[in-house]
Order: structure tokens, then sequence, then C-alpha cells
């Protein structure tokens, strides 16, 4: 298990319960920690709230921790997120126009597709949260 494999974020827990443990995590793009930034519009720094579903014991409110994702989940991420809607999208309207011909009835069902697709998502939506979740890898003094 080679930390190559994994993503790492640091963060601050915010909230702890029995189920999950909230972390707060400073997501910054690339250009955020240019030596330009105070003169360039584009830098970016984001605050985000990461889901922990670990439970550990001597972990607090304040806390500065390592997050651990896996890298190989990033991939299966992008299927879920663009891959397959667009081509259920694109199925749905090449089929539906040769079948019928008709331009509107392909474009709105092939829209029309994208809601049972995002139902099923939203129907697995707790173990999609458990397979792309982060650990906490340590406390950081």
């Amino acid at each position: 298990m080679a930390d190559v494999d994994y993503i790492e974020h640091e963060g601050v827990v915010t909230e702890v319960s029995p189920q999950h443990i909230k972390v707060q995590i400073v997501n910054e793009s690339a250009c955020a920690s240019c030596h330009a930034q105070g003169s360039c519009t584009a830098a970016d720094l984001q605050d985000k709230i990461i889901d922990v579903y670990q439970t550990l014991n001597d972990v607090t409110i304040g806390q500065k921790v390592m997050l651990l994702g896996k890298k190989s989940l990033a991939p299966k991420a992008v299927l879920l997120a663009y891959v397959y809607p667009i081509a259920l999208i694109l199925a749905t309207l090449i089929s539906v126009y040769y079948l019928t011909n008709n331009e509107l009835l392909a474009g709105g069902l092939s829209m029309l597709v994208l809601v049972p697709y995002y139902g099923i998502i939203y129907l697995m939506k707790d173990k999609l949260k458990r397979t792309f979740s982060f650990t906490i890898k340590h406390q950081i003094n």
C-alpha cells in the first residue's frame, strides 16, 4: 500500500458522531499556490466538508488530520458522472431517431433517459458514499 496510490488532504475535524466524522478541507486549484495569485483573478480556494465513515475514539473537534482517498476510485467516479450519462444520451438519441426519424422525439427522450439514471444513482447514494470515501490516516499536531 504505497502512498502513491492515494490522494492526501489536510483538514480540520468539524463534527464527530458515531456514524461518521466531518472534516473541513481547503480545496486549492493549481494556481492558488502560485506566487502571482494576488494579481490574478484565477486563484481559487474553496472550503469543502468531507464525510469520513470511520470510527475513531481519539478524534476531537478542531483537531487537524490527514485524509486519504484512493486514486483508483477516480475512473469509477468519472464513468458514473460523465461517461455513462453521455453514452445513454447518445444511444437513445441515435436509436430513437433511427427508428422514428423524429428529431424532437429523439432529443426529448435522450434527455428524459437521464431521469431514471439519476434516480438509480440517488437510490444508491448510501453505497456510493461509502465507496467514494476518505479515511483518516493520522492526526497532525
